[in-house]
């Protein structure tokens, strides 16, 4: 792997090893029993926005590992599952921790 090679991937390898990290540390709460099961869907999305970033790195420069054009689909497929289960999360979390109080 020449310099500019690790140049173009670096950044998404980060990203990738960072979200498998986010997921480790959500399993593991999971595990522990430390957070509630609602937990699962940002793990989830964390696995897929890790792959997404990996074949990202695969194909980030012309001629690289993989062809970007091939993985269109595929990367498409994977950003709207993540944006699902991330947006699912959210909303999991938004409903358990907002309390709306009305006054008289």
């Amino acid at each position: 792997m020449d310099a500019e090679t690790l140049l173009l991937t670096l950044p998404y390898y980060l990203c990738s090893l960072a979200a498998w990290g986010t997921m480790l540390v959500c399993v593991i709460a999971l595990h522990k029993g430390l957070s509630p099961q609602r937990l699962f869907f940002l793990a989830a999305s964390m696995v897929f926005l890790g792959v997404y970033f990996f074949l990202l790195a695969a194909s980030a420069r012309a001629g690289g590992y993989i062809d970007r054009a091939s993985i269109a689909w595929p990367l498409r497929i994977l950003a709207s599952a993540t944006g699902i289960l991330w947006l699912t999360w959210i909303g999991l979390f938004l409903r358990a921790t907002v309390r709306v109080e009305k006054r008289r």
